[in-house]
């Protein structure tokens, strides 16, 4: 058997993991697969740019951020079929039987295209796929996606570090955290770290009423944003000023944008343990004739739930942006 392993989208912690154990599950179960990584992601796949992979490849790769096989975006493969027919035939005729991916939900949607146009075909590839997204945004409905809970760990670095600043100069923090369409990663580490106030991307801010919570702290306040959220930190920073000086309130307002920071370094523990269950359970599933799907699960041990990939890709059956009324209920008892 010959498998490749594609890493897309943005990168989040735990991938490496996923890629360890697709190779090593592979070659210790069955030596003689051959195990080929995609480099640069979707690029390398149109590019038909693979690299044989060895078990000494994944040494100590694990709990590495980022990915060893690297992803670039090509936003053009959406529409061009000339491209995504080339994925397909890249892998055919160079005789890969499974396509592991890891990513987001454009991966997904690359791979249920690129699945289509295989079955269409008659080629002979098949595409096992799972989530690896810091924003939980991929069929959450039936687990968390990889790098989410390391993207948190990071969050909750971060916001530490801040609350010591805050606190010390008596100041206000808007603090932006990663999470397009999905509010979960700002909730979360809002949560984790006791943040005063957190705004999702949908929600409806009562400044007046922030404005008296500010008013109440004795010295720190700590305001998470979800990029998601239509007003930019200026806006929020300016619309609450106005406010303090007709209030006689005096208190700074300082932007941080923990971005990029949310992404990177090591993973967590859960999400190592997690990707490498699911790519040992999806290399045991490619050895067993799977036909291809999407995989995803809660916790290492539990048997993955298994999506034929047009089901998954429907987001509106299979994912959920909005943080639930409980969980939301559970976070105000905390204040």
């Amino acid at each position: 058997m010959k498998v490749a392993i594609l890493t897309g989208g943005g990168d989040s912690p735990g991938m490496n993991a996923f890629i360890r154990a697709v190779v090593r599950s592979c070659l210790n179960l069955r030596p003689a697969t051959s195990v080929w990584g995609v480099i640069d992601g979707w690029r390398g796949l149109v590019e038909g740019n693979f690299r044989k992979l060895t078990k000494r490849d994944t040494a100590g790769i694990a709990n590495q951020g980022g990915t060893i096989l690297g992803t670039l975006r090509l936003p053009e493969l959406k529409d061009n079929r000339d491209m995504q027919e080339a994925m397909a035939f890249n892998l055919h005729d160079n005789f890969f039987d499974y396509l592991f991916v890891i990513g987001g939900n454009g991966s997904l949607a690359a791979s249920n295209v690129l699945n289509n146009i295989i079955l269409s075909k008659g080629l002979r590839t098949k595409v096992l796929v799972t989530a690896g997204s810091i924003d939980n945004d991929v069929c959450n409905n039936f687990g968390y996606s990889i790098g989410f809970y390391s993207a948190v760990d990071k969050s909750l670095e971060m916001l530490e570090w801040i609350r010591d600043t805050a606190s010390a100069h008596r100041r206000v923090y808007i603090i932006e955290s990663m999470g397009r369409d999905s509010g979960y990663l700002a909730f979360y580490a809002g949560v984790a770290t006791g943040a005063e106030y957190i705004i999702l991307p949908n929600d409806d801010v009562d400044y007046e009423e922030l404005v008296n919570l500010i008013a109440e702290r004795d010295r720190d306040t700590r305001i998470i944003v979800a990029e998601g959220y239509s007003k930019s930190a200026d806006e929020i920073t300016k619309i609450l000023n106005e406010i303090f000086v007709r209030r006689k309130i005096k208190h700074e307002i300082r932007y941080v944008d923990m971005g990029y920071f949310q992404r990177g370094g090591k993973a967590a523990v859960k999400d190592i343990i997690t990707a490498s269950w699911l790519g040992y359970y999806m290399v045991k599933e490619a050895f067993s004739g799977a036909e291809s799907g999407f995989y995803t699960c809660y916790f290492p041990g539990q048997d993955p739930v298994r999506l034929p990939l047009d089901e998954a890709v429907n987001s509106e059956k299979t994912t959920h942006l909005n943080i639930p009324d409980k969980l939301k209920e559970f976070a105000m008892a905390l204040l």
